[in-house]
């Protein structure tokens, strides 16, 4: 119930997520051409093409997040927690919901990543839309527990703007490790090497080009993914019980 209340409420802006969607699409081509007349000896769009994907991913998740703080603002949860529904299952619906809007938001950028690459293999497309879907579950968790942490529209926009720029611009999303590594010391590389999102774009570009996953961006990422869906379950049910 709570999973299908979230989803038409998505559904509702339908327009304005198309547009969302076109800017998204805008950006990456944009910071393809550029970038990629800077960077040289790679092809850029093919590189850069699962990052922004997962850039997507990870901001439909704080569409969410913000429908919560404004509810726990104006004191809705109450209500929707009054409902005839486990409280667990009303934090996993909404925590599902979230994962399934950030799959529908990155499926545009996933769709031109499929056509850059080549990809025909099924079995390789139904890993990689599993792989953003729990990719999609962990952020949306990650967004829940900025949502029921911080009170008011300024402070959830502050932590939001300060994970958002650890997480994409401390991590290998822009610029291959390889270049990065000539101009940086050896502290700034292992912080951008343990930066969930380089997990992730590492494996997304792993399973994408065929050039293998290392096992120690599986590790990092699961751990990663299982600790902050639990704390973010574990956060919203906190928030609840506190009222």
């Amino acid at each position: 119930m709570i999973l299908k209340r979230d989803l038409l409420n998505f559904f509702k802006f339908t327009y304005w997520i198309a547009i969302l969607m076109i800017s998204y699409i805008v950006d990456f081509l944009i910071m393809a051409n550029t970038l990629g007349n800077i960077i040289v000896g790679i092809d850029y769009l093919r590189f850069f093409g699962p990052g922004i994907t997962l850039v997507a991913a990870y901001s439909a998740s704080f569409i969410l997040a913000r429908k919560i703080n404004i509810e726990k603002e104006n004191k809705f949860d109450h209500y929707l927690l009054s409902l005839p529904i486990k409280r667990f299952d009303f934090i996993l619906g909404r925590a599902i919901a979230g994962a399934i809007q950030g799959l529908i938001y990155s499926f545009p950028l996933l769709i031109i990543n499929f056509i850059l690459i080549q990809v025909q293999n099924l079995y390789e497309i139904i890993l990689i839309i599993i792989f953003i879907f729990i990719f999609s579950l962990s952020m949306t968790c990650l967004a829940m527990i900025i949502a029921t942490t911080f009170r008011g529209a300024r402070n959830f926009s502050l932590a939001r703007s300060i994970v958002y720029l650890w997480l994409l611009f401390g991590s290998t999303i822009f610029y291959p490790i390889n270049l990065i590594s000539k101009y940086f010391e050896s502290t700034t590389i292992i912080l951008l090497n343990i930066n969930p999102m380089s997990f992730a774009v590492n494996i997304f570009r792993g399973i994408l080009f065929k050039s293998g996953v290392n096992i120690f961006d599986i590790i990092g990422l699961g751990i990663f993914m299982v600790s902050i869906i639990f704390f973010g379950i574990y956060s919203y049910e906190r928030s609840v019980n506190k009222g």
